[in-house]
């Protein structure tokens, strides 16, 4: 009897880790610390399968962390060079490309884009009101994320086949394939209201690429990936080993099943498609604390980055910069952005006085939001004594 129930515990076990449910430990280092320990346990705790975290101060990467797995089925570890999809962490990374191009004297904030644009937009219930990139940086435009439909047209494991503008303008325009006068616009005007919109932070991305004529992703790579050093981040799958980017998962609390999801192309990209690993990431995100440089590499000038770290609208919203904007944590005044997909949860921040940060990305979806908070605090704390 002891043997045959041996056997079945063995079949068992085997028919869990098949079906994804093996409960074994999550990947790690082999001496852990303190702060490693930390994070294992919490994202047992919070069901994710993997993460990355770097760790900023002053012009540098204090510390960067990799755990758990990039892909449970394959077993395949996290490490600091898996790319993960940043959802709307992508945002800050097309606003800087947007802004290059403000800098340059091709694009304005205040102006309308319906000079720049192939294609006019209006809200059709304020058809006099322009639409500026101000308010497209800033989710004022009135442009509405209509998503039954945005979500409908992802792409598993591809990309819309679509160019960017021709998808936007589907959208937007009156005779176009995805559009609706009531679900791809508010009734409020632009500049009166603040409603989270990506397909207005796409539409930045082709205002940028429409007056360059260079393709959003090549204004990307040329001005942000080359000069950082971030080899291997793109917006697009198409030309990316996919066995190098973070899974995401989603977890059926009830079965204890941990499902892959795939990875997803949409129309509006530009708003959350970003593949980067956390340490390019963070370098990324010192440009920004370093007003606008890293390293003798300048991406924008400081008086960009600090237009960006005002509000232009704070009727609208009091917190709203230009697409990055402030929060707290531990009761001081942070910047940075925040994103989840079906299967991603990111974060990426700094502490205005000081200019510690730090990112985190991961392939699982915490439910509360805790776990990223207490982590958060103490990778804050961790800087602050090394």
């Amino acid at each position: 009897m002891k043997g045959f129930l041996t056997t079945l515990a063995l079949l068992i076990g085997l028919a869990a880790h098949c079906l994804g449910q093996k409960p074994d430990e999550l990947p790690g280092p082999k001496n852990p610390s303190e702060m490693d320990r930390f994070i294992l346990d919490g994202m047992k705790e919070a069901k994710v399968p993997g993460l990355a975290v770097s760790v900023v101060k002053k012009d540098k990467v204090l510390w960067t962390g990799a755990y758990g797995w990039a892909n449970r089925e394959q077993k395949i570890p996290v490490t600091d060079d898996t790319l993960f999809q940043v959802a709307s962490v992508s945002k800050p990374v097309t606003a800087c490309a947007v802004m290059q191009l403000v800098e340059q004297g091709k694009l304005s904030l205040d102006a309308d884009v319906n000079e720049v644009l192939p294609f006019p937009v209006r809200n059709p219930k304020h058809p006099k009101v322009p639409i500026t990139l101000e308010h497209l940086l800033t989710h004022t435009s009135g442009i509405r994320d209509n998503w039954n439909l945005l979500e409908d047209t992802w792409v598993k494991n591809g990309d819309v086949p679509k160019p960017l503008g021709e998808s936007l303008a589907a959208y937007l325009q009156p005779k176009g394939e995805y559009y609706s006068a009531k679900k791809s616009f508010y009734q409020w005007a632009p500049g009166t209201k603040s409603q989270y919109s990506n397909v207005g932070v796409a539409l930045a991305a082709y205002l940028a690429e429409a007056k360059a004529k260079t393709s959003f992703e090549t204004l990307c790579q040329k001005g942000i990936f080359d000069p950082l050093g971030m080899q291997g981040s793109s917006f697009r799958l198409k030309g990316m080993d996919q066995t190098k980017i973070a899974m995401p998962y989603g977890f059926k609390k009830k079965t204890g099943v941990f499902k892959p999801l795939g990875h997803h192309g949409y129309l509006d990209f530009p708003s959350g498609t970003l593949r980067v690993t956390a340490p390019h990431l963070a370098r990324f995100l010192l440009s920004f604390i370093g007003d606008g440089q890293l390293e003798g590499t300048r991406l924008l000038k400081t008086e960009t980055v600090r237009q960006m770290r005002k509000i232009p609208f704070p009727k609208a919203d009091s917190k709203q910069g230009l697409v990055w904007y402030f929060d707290k944590l531990g009761g001081a005044k942070t910047m940075g952005h925040d994103g989840g997909d079906p299967g991603i949860s990111t974060v990426m921040q700094y502490r205005i006085k000081d200019g510690v940060g730090y990112v985190i990305l991961q392939n699982g979806e915490p439910k509360s939001g805790k776990f990223e908070q207490a982590l958060g605090l103490r990778l804050m704390k961790f800087a602050e004594v090394n």
